[in-house]
């Protein structure tokens, strides 16, 4: 048995699982006209497009595109998906839509397929065979195809293709894993240490083992921690001697929480059995910058990659020079050179900067000889240099500074030239050169004497060697004099030391943070790093942070080992966000919120060269001023404030009584209610009265009504509206007639109701002839009726005859039945007969007879379309009246979209009219609508959240200007909020002065105050002609420093009043060119605000010691930077196209 010494290194790196992007087809069903489209997807997708070429597409639905809210169009070639909520399908597999289809012939493609992320961005797909495709059928085959509908033949059947085995297959062409040994020998460990390889930690193992069968390879590794086996990694180890060894890589840069606990790991063996446990408590590789003094320095890193860089300059050969580089909107354009001379040169490529840097100001410093100098080269690879889309501010710019802050050289118009030497600007085409230039020796630091422990009120923020003149401790306590709690011997306000925050970071695909992480660090302790997995949307975690000291977030953008794309990483990134806030929600950092919305605008940054960017703030936790609530503190008094601390006098004493003013007995004095209130009863208090009220209280004389008596019921004949009690005396009403000469007279009637009827005389009997119908009494005048003709003229007149009935007369006419004009009334032939003629006799008719006179049947002539192939062909017209009309197709539906009053034969072309707003520029935007219905809505942004201080109810588009913090936003008050985005009316002004009781120049009605406000003993370290300001932009004290006035500062024979504004500026001042323009910053040193005096148009920046710009304005008199960590910075005034500079020192 053969025995080896083997050495092997098992890397294992976490791998993200990887989708590949691709559509297929499945469950083809021809029998029911279905198939599924099958998606795997690596990112979201917003929207698609695909069509079946083969077959005619009837309908889709279901799927991941349903479940998205998406909505499903389809035409006969063609399936159409999107949302319109902005909706999308997550990554990951499975059934995208269920088409049914018909048509089939022979085989079935997919064909157009458009894919789409959520913002628009087409994304690429691999599509599938067509349907039927050929493939391995035989499940029991290793290469069994469940996509493939018909078998090709290539099926591999598997099996032990080991000869050394015992169930050797020697027909098998591919090894399943199935072979059986010997027992193996197994392994002995003796060794396991660790190892780095750059961000990569690895566990190396070193055992002896039995190679002798391929059984005893190793083919798997179980890692475990005390919380169990929660890794197995697999292992890639050859089958036979020789091979080369790999290692476990237990990190990749961050610190997981776990990597301090002791960790154990058993190699598992082909023949199923496993090595002894191996035990090791891994630590961070993190390479970086190990420097605290650096820009580049990373509180995480444990070993040291050169990273530090830094810029300290042979002062004999070299001088330091700085670079300002503001970036148009553009910046992806820009890339630049610094070629020194005497090297080494400095080549930033395009692609360095990107559109989260618009707008930005970047600082480089470098050393360049002090004898050769250097030239500055900037490029644009579109050729419009940094002129930006040519609006206001939109432009970028090039300023170079020497070590003292003053300025080399600046790219404006005609500074510098282009590649034919002609003088250019910021439009400076491709290239840009600004010619050879230099630098000048760095001024240094003169000494300066003081106390340097800010821990003592001599405090001297300039000091930078202490000359023991630190006496008096500060004294801590609540130093607001409007605080209940004010305390007036306090120096310093004291402050609480820490507090609760938390952090949120978060993953707007909850797809995990893969390798990148978060880093905090405060007061030179690294508080811990931060990331989360797959999941979840966010995950929280408390932090005590120190109060009034900054605090640094880092964010590392690690890439995954095994895929180390650099987009897919920045796209990882683009999902990354964190919020830093307190206990009471205010927010402290809030980086990276949705920066998708603009191309990654607002994307976190990671911490790299060359920016290395960090997310900086300083946490306020409060302090313990205790605020004065006046009010009443008697609690015995009426107005007892319960919450006051702090009486105002305001106290009054309770009065019981009733204090309704409404009641009956209310008391004006009271301010109690005692519950003894009577409501007042108004009524008629007069016991005769009618109305005579017993319960009243309060007499209404003028409401008393007298009682009447009388018929009180409406009903009756006599009654009385205006009696109140009635009597008894009441009639019925009896309706009739009450006119005795009337035909009808009533005499029991007391109502005439109309109904009377006169008396009329006349013969009242209806058989007699003259029956008068209107007479109601008879007068004996009726005369009987003789009925006979009594027309004389008739042949049977009667004489005696009063009522004419049957005369008879002579009717002449044809009496011959066969005649056209026969007369059956005629009873005397008077020889008119005339024969009958048979014929048509209508003259308008096709066959008229002018003869005939009985009509037999007329034929007219019937106009209309007598052509067959026309509209409107009339079968029953026999005259054609040229009115054919051709068939013209269209939609005949009045009621539809696209009705065609031109048309007469309808096509089932008719499209039905979708209501909606149709303008696509408007919010309600509806793609699908065909007719505007009025209801378009206009984007209105603004702050959309009804919790936000700025909430705006008629905003229907938010705009990300929501603002949660209130307090005072004026800068310029002594309580100026920085964080604040909505202004409270909490501010109070400013009154500045000195503060200081123990100055010479002490002001009590100040409460704001600077390191210069106040005026002290100066000392005989400044040398003669140091000014001391006054509260003026003008005048300063100038002291003369001799040996009597060293120790009599305020002696007038000591000092003088010198006059800036009308005598000039001193030769020799610092500040000389800015005076020179009658600019006058001051003070300087300041603890708070500084003061710039001028009538000039300026712009002033101030930016920070790594070269950021913290403020930006343009003609102000006063910069507030009472927020701003001590230390010194470099403010630009930038006049007339010239810049000038000046070093600020922030207390």
């Amino acid at each position: 048995m053969q025995t080896l010494r083997n050495t092997i290194f098992l890397t294992l790196t976490l791998m993200g699982l990887i989708f590949a992007n691709s559509l297929s087809l499945a469950n083809v069903d021809l029998d029911a006209g279905t198939l599924d489209v099958y998606m795997e997807n690596d990112e979201a997708v917003g929207g698609f497009q695909f069509g079946l070429d083969g077959v005619s597409i009837t309908g889709a639905s279901g799927g991941s595109a349903t479940d998205a809210g998406f909505t499903l169009s389809t035409s006969a070639s063609t399936v159409l998906g999107f949302s319109f909520s902005g909706g999308s399908i997550p990554s990951g597999s499975g059934t995208l839509v269920t088409v049914s289809f018909d048509g089939f012939v022979d085989t079935i493609c997919l064909a157009g397929v458009v894919m789409s992320d959520t913002s628009g961005v087409a994304l690429d797909f691999s599509l599938s065979d067509c349907y039927p495709s050929g493939g391995c059928t035989d499940p029991t085959a290793c290469n069994y195809d469940s996509l493939a509908t018909m078998n090709d033949g290539s099926c591999i059947s598997a099996g032990c293709m080991d000869s050394l085995a015992t169930n050797y297959d020697p027909l098998a062409v591919v090894d399943d894993g199935s072979c059986t040994y010997p027992p193996c020998g197994g392994f002995v460990s003796y060794n396991a240490y660790q190892m780095c390889w750059g961000n990569q930690a690895a566990i190396q193992w070193e055992w002896l083992g039995d190679t002798t069968y391929s059984q005893c390879d190793v083919v798997m590794i179980h890692v475990g921690d005390e919380n169990g086996w929660s890794y197995v990694y697999p292992g890639y180890w050859p089958a036979t001697n020789g091979w080369n060894g790999h290692a476990v890589a237990v990190g990749n840069g961050q610190a997981p929480p776990n990597w301090s606990i002791e960790h154990y790991a058993v190699l598992e063996l082909v023949d199923g059995t496993f090595s002894d446990t191996i035990f090791y408590t891994p630590t961070a590789c993190i390479p970086g910058c190990t420097d605290p003094t650096s820009i580049a320095y990373n509180p995480w890193a444990t070993t040291d990659d050169g990273s530090c860089g830094g810029t300290t300059c042979d002062q004999t050969t070299e001088t330091q020079i700085t670079i300002e580089i503001t970036l148009d909107n553009w910046p992806g354009e820009t890339s630049w050179n610094l070629v020194t001379n005497a090297g080494p040169n400095v080549n930033t490529p395009q692609g360095t900067y990107t559109f989260n840097d618009i707008g930005v100001t970047y600082t480089y410093t470098y050393c360049v000889s002090a004898t050769a100098g250097f030239e500055f080269i900037i490029n644009d690879s579109y050729g419009d240099g940094i002129m930006g889309n040519g609006q206001p501010g939109a432009a970028g710019e090039v300023v170079i500074y020497d070590c003292n802050g003053d300025t080399i050289t600046y790219l404006t118009s005609g500074t510098w030239v282009d590649g034919n030497q002609n003088p250019v600007g910021v439009n400076f085409g491709n290239v840009a050169y600004s010619g050879a230039q230099s630098g000048v020796p760095c001024a240094v630091a003169p000494d300066v004497y003081g106390c340097t422990d800010d821990d003592y009120q001599e405090y001297n923020p300039l000091a930078n060697i202490d000359d023991s003149s630190c006496v008096n401790l500060h004294i801590y306590g609540c130093t607001d004099s409007t605080a209940f709690n004010y305390d007036a011997t306090a120096t310093i306000n004291d402050i609480v030391p820490d507090c609760n925050y938390t952090l949120t970071i978060e993953d707007g695909a909850a797809d995990g943070w893969g390798n990148s992480y978060l880093g905090v660090y405060q007061n030179g302790v690294a508080l811990g790093t931060f990331t989360m997995g797959p999941g979840s949307y966010s995950q929280t975690f408390s932090l005590i942070l120190d109060s009034d000291a900054p605090v640094k977030v880092y964010y590392f953008e690690v890439p995954n080992a095994q895929n180390p794309d650099p987009i897919q990483t920045q796209f990882q990134t683009y999902q990354n966000s964190f919020i830093l806030e307190n206990a009471n929600g205010v927010v402290l950092l809030d980086e990276g919120s949705n920066p998708f919305a603009n191309n990654g605008l607002g994307a976190l940054q990671g911490f790299r060269a060359p920016f290395w960017t960090t997310y900086s703030a300083t946490p306020f936790c409060g302090d313990y001023c205790i605020p004065a609530v006046f009010g009443c503190t008697d609690s015995t008094a009426f107005n007892y404030l319960d919450t006051a601390n702090t009486d105002d006098g305001s106290c009054v004493p309770i009065v019981l009584g009733c204090t309704n003013n409404l009641a009956f007995n209310y008391d004006s004095l009271a301010n109690t209610d005692d519950g003894s209130c009577v409501a007042e009863v108004i009524g008629c208090m007069d016991s005769t009265a009618f109305n005579f009220n017993p319960s009243a209280n309060v007499n209404d004389q003028l409401s008393c009504i007298p009682v009447i008596y009388g018929c009180m019921d409406d009903t009756m004949f006599n009654y009385n509206a205006a009696a109140n009690t009635d009597d008894g005396s009441c009639i019925p009403v009896v309706f009739g007639c009450t006119d005795i000469a009337a035909f009808n007279y009533d005499p029991s009637a007391n109502t005439n109701n109309g109904s009377c009827i006169p008396i009329v005389l006349g013969c009242t009997d209806p058989t007699a002839f003259n029956f008068d119908l209107n007479a109601n009494t008879d007068d004996g005048s009726c005369v009987p009726e003789v009925l006979g003709c009594t027309d004389p003229t008739a042949l049977n007149y009667d004489s005696t005859a009063n009522v004419n009935v049957g005369c008879i007369y002579t009717i002449f006419g044809c009496t011959d039945p066969t005649a056209f004009n026969f007369n059956v009334n005629a009873n005397t032939d008077d020889g008119s007969c005339i024969p009958v003629i048979i014929g048509c006799t209508d003259p308008t008719a096709l066959n008229y007879n002018p003869l005939a006179n009985t009509n037999n049947g007329c034929i007219y002539p019937v106009f209309g379309c007598t052509d067959p192939t026309m509209f409107n062909y009339d079968p029953l017209a026999n005259t054609d009246d040229g009115s054919c009309v051709p068939f013209i197709y269209g939609c005949t539906d009045v009621s539809m979209f696209n009705f065609d009053p031109l048309a007469n034969t309808d096509n089932g072309s008719c499209i039905p009219f979708i209501y909606g707003c149709t303008d696509s520029t408007q919010f309600n935007y509806d793609p699908t609508a065909n007719t505007d219905n009025g209801s378009c809505i206009p984007f209105i942004y603004g702050c959309t959240d009804n919790t936000a201080l700025n909430f705006d109810p008629l905003a229907n588009t938010l705009d990300n200007s929501c603002c949660y913090i209130g307090g005072c936003t004026d800068s310029l008050a002594v309580n100026y909020n920085p964080l604040a985005c909505f202004d409270d009316n909490s501010c109070i002004v400013a009154v500045i002065g000195c503060t200081d009781v123990a100055a010479y120049n002490y002001d009590p009605a100040a409460n704001v105050t600077d390191s210069t406000a106040c005026l002290y003993d100066a000392g005989c370290y400044g040398g003669p002609g140091i000014p001391y300001w006054l509260n003026d932009g003008c005048y300063a004290w100038v002291i003369d420093v001799d040996d009597y006035c060293c120790n009599n500062d305020w002696d007038i024979n000591c000092q003088s009043m010198y006059d800036y504004c009308q005598q000039g500026w001193p030769v020799g001042i610092e500040e000389r060119d800015i005076a020179s323009l009658g600019i006058i910053v001051y003070p300087n040193p300041t603890k708070d605000v500084l003061s710039i005096d001028t009538r000039l148009e300026i712009k002033v920046e101030l930016y920070n010691m790594v070269g950021k710009k913290i403020i930006e304005e343009n003609n102000t008199k006063r910069l507030d930077l009472s927020n701003l960590p001590k230390g010194i910075y470099n403010m630009s005034i930038i006049h007339d196209n010239k810049r000038y500079s000046k070093k600020i020192i922030k207390q």
